[in-house]
């Protein structure tokens, strides 16, 4: 980036920069700025801290805001859907028939109370003629095409290191609550989700008729636990290197023949003669366990696992269980309407089907062409800025743009949309779900041994988020983002740019955070740096970890800056790309103010308010514990305490809260 540049450009372009010239303002404005807030103390709160104060998170929801919890109108847009074509009659087989009946049958709960918990007693009968490890591995195995999962975790995606071939992984598994730490911490909040798991597991038990559920749902945690001991923490999952360990189905059946894995590979008719097991020592422990757990504790534990995953889909009193245990793990405190949890039913379940009715009725097609062309825009930039890094080599620079310019394009919905080969019953509830599940299993290990499907989304149409996949080196942004804050037709290039821009240029970037950056371009797990380059890029990802782990959260909870390198990286790297390629416009090079800002004012602000998000405190605990993102507020201030423009936009000084000093501005993209 050359500041001086664009200064001496935006002068030029501005006799009188001084004054605001005539222009048609842009409907996009900036209201409800705390003035007694400055910038350089907290941009966010400076931005967002009269609407954090007025804004009521809904008793049925664990936040409100932007980016996820802007899927909440956006379910209403979906609901509106689904009450229509539920109400009518359409072909059999027609998409409006299949997404309209499993939203009826969802909604029929006079039907699904009666029923109890009836639909899910064969399965449970199944669990209790199990006489040794034999018939467990039986059960779990054939279980795993129903989506009953409890103990083995299968994906069928491209070898990371041969990206043109899809193999089958196995990852841990297992564990009923959110992450292995939970079963080691003792802090009060901790404590109390560990209790309200064991409270749930027994009433899921206590709802079917077993005598001895408070005892059952004790071993069943205590199982747990010692499954919990062999999971690698999530920061060290981060090392995918270690997560690649490809064994022969002869050897993982020799050494772990408890388990079973070739009798299990025959049962799925899964033709693989080797595996990539992500986490060896799971699997090992798994297969102790097997003989060291009693038969009676391992028929608890697959019942309890059997039930959590029906309790959606039977009647209400296991609905309110579900409830109950998310009121203490993420703060709700009433449950959601039943349309609502049925609009994300079949979102889950029918996502591509439900999406395409959304496309037809709620997406512009013309914002495709206008992101599009943001996006090549902001791969410029990043060219730009890539020839312009004084710590890379020449050879390396190349490489870096020639994966950049490798990367897939994919912009509001699949050009190739995924059918659903299964029959919808409208009475059914349970039935469709179970059905569902055993084609979601057939849709995805039918790519087994063939090539990656490169038409294929990994996200529906209408969610609002975005994502980067390294081993097909893409980039997908679905309708659902495509919508203010993030992008508007009508807005001016500042917003926009510092909106879905700043979410492009993310996604770029973290082809080159710290775990994109080990992929080649053609998604293969491949190293492409000088051992020099790549030394000081560890160095600099290392500034940004320590950095990130100086934020706090909820008083004395810290950011995890280890877990949360890759979005830190990419958030940072997002802005500067976003903010290069704003300045190649018209209005990225004047200064004329809109509504009292000027352009670089409004591409800041536009970032502040697309990260506009208040949750609920144990929401958040849960979300620093687990989630691979900063918190809201370092998605803003973190970044730009870092970047230069930003100080020069809104004169940050020395002396309060974020300045940085030039040479502790933290630069890797």
């Amino acid at each position: 980036m050359k500041p001086f540049y664009f200064a001496v450009i935006a002068t030029l372009l501005c006799i009188s920069c001084e004054q605001e010239k005539p222009q048609e303002p842009s409907k996009i404005e900036f209201t409800g700025i705390s003035e007694n807030i400055k910038p350089g103390d907290d941009f966010f709160m400076h931005v967002n801290k009269i609407w954090y104060d007025t804004i009521q998170i809904a008793d049925d929801q664990v936040g409100v805001g932007s980016y996820s919890f802007l899927n909440i109108p956006q379910k209403q847009l979906l609901q509106n859907i689904l009450e229509e074509v539920s109400i009518t009659e359409h072909p059999k087989g027609s998409i409006e028939q299949k997404v309209g009946d499993f939203y009826a049958s969802g909604m029929d709960t006079a039907q699904i109370n009666k029923r109890g918990y009836t639909p899910v007693v064969p399965v449970l009968k199944k669990i209790d003629d199990i006489k040794d490890v034999a018939d467990i591995m039986h059960f779990v195995t054939t279980e795993i095409q129903n989506g009953n999962n409890s103990f083995i975790s299968l994906r069928v995606s491209a070898d990371t290191k041969n990206s043109s071939i899809n193999i089958l992984h196995a990852s841990q598994a297992g564990l009923g609550l959110p992450d292995r730490d939970y079963y080691f911490k003792n802090d009060s909040s901790s404590l109390g989700i560990q209790q309200a798991y064991k409270k749930y597991i027994a009433t899921l038990l206590e709802l079917t008729d077993e005598e001895n559920a408070q005892a059952m749902a004790e071993k069943v945690y205590e199982l747990e636990k010692q499954l919990a001991e062999s999971h690698k923490t999530r920061i060290e999952r981060r090392n995918i290197q270690a997560n690649y360990n490809k064994f022969s189905v002869s050897d993982m059946t020799a050494n772990e023949p408890n388990i079973g894995w070739a009798k299990m590979f025959s049962t799925l008719a899964l033709d693989v003669d080797s595996v990539n097991v992500r986490q060896p020592a799971y699997y090992q422990k798994l297969n102790e366990m097997l003989s060291s757990v009693s038969v009676q504790d391992w028929k608890a534990y697959l019942k309890a696992h059997t039930l959590d995953n029906a309790a959606d889909y039977l009647s209400s009193p296991f609905e309110m269980a579900v409830f109950e245990y998310n009121k203490v793990l993420y703060g709700q405190s009433k449950q959601k309407p039943r349309a609502q949890l049925m609009v994300q039913q079949v979102d889950r379940k029918l996502g591509f089907a439900l999406g395409q009715l959304y496309v037809k009725r709620y997406f512009d097609e013309a914002a495709k062409k206008r992101v599009l062309d943001l996006v090549n825009n902001l791969q410029k930039a990043f060219e730009n800025r890539i020839s312009e890094l004084d710590w890379m080599s020449d050879s390396t620079k190349l490489k870096a743009k020639e994966k950049l310019y490798a990367i897939t394009k994919k912009i509001g919905y699949p050009d190739v949309w995924r059918e659903y080969d299964v029959t919808i019953e409208k009475d059914k509830f349970y039935e469709n779900v179970v059905a569902l599940h055993k084609n979601d299993y057939e849709y995805r290990v039918k790519d087994l041994n063939k090539a990656p499907d490169k038409d294929r989304w990994g996200t529906t149409p209408s969610t609002v988020t975005a994502y980067y996949n390294p081993s097909l080196n893409e980039i997908v942004f679905p309708a659902g983002i495509l919508q203010f804050p993030y992008f508007d037709m009508e807005a001016d290039d500042a917003v926009n740019y510092g909106g879905i821009g700043m979410v492009i240029g993310h996604e770029l970037t973290h082809a080159f955070d710290d775990n994109g950056a080990q992929y080649d371009k053609d998604g293969n797990l491949k190293n492409w740096w000088t051992k020099d380059d790549l030394e000081k890029f560890k160095a600099k990802t290392q500034q940004l970890i320590d950095r990130y782990s100086t934020f706090t959260v909820l008083d004395s909870v810290h950011v995890k800056g280890a877990l949360t390198i890759g979005e830190n990286t990419a958030d940072n790297g997002g802005i500067s790309i976003a903010y290069d390629a704003f300045k190649m416009t018209e209005q990225g090079q004047d200064t004329v103010k809109i509504n009292g800002y000027t352009p670089d004012q409004r591409f800041f602000l536009s970032i502040a308010r697309i990260w506009r998000v208040k949750t609920r405190d144990a929401f958040l605990h849960n979300y620093v514990n687990t989630n691979p993102h900063s918190p809201a507020i370092w998605r803003v201030n973190g970044p730009l305490m870092n970047f230069s423009p930003f100080y020069e936009a809104f004169e940050v000084k020395p002396g309060e809260k974020n300045y940085k000093p030039m040479e502790e501005r933290i630069k890797i993209w």
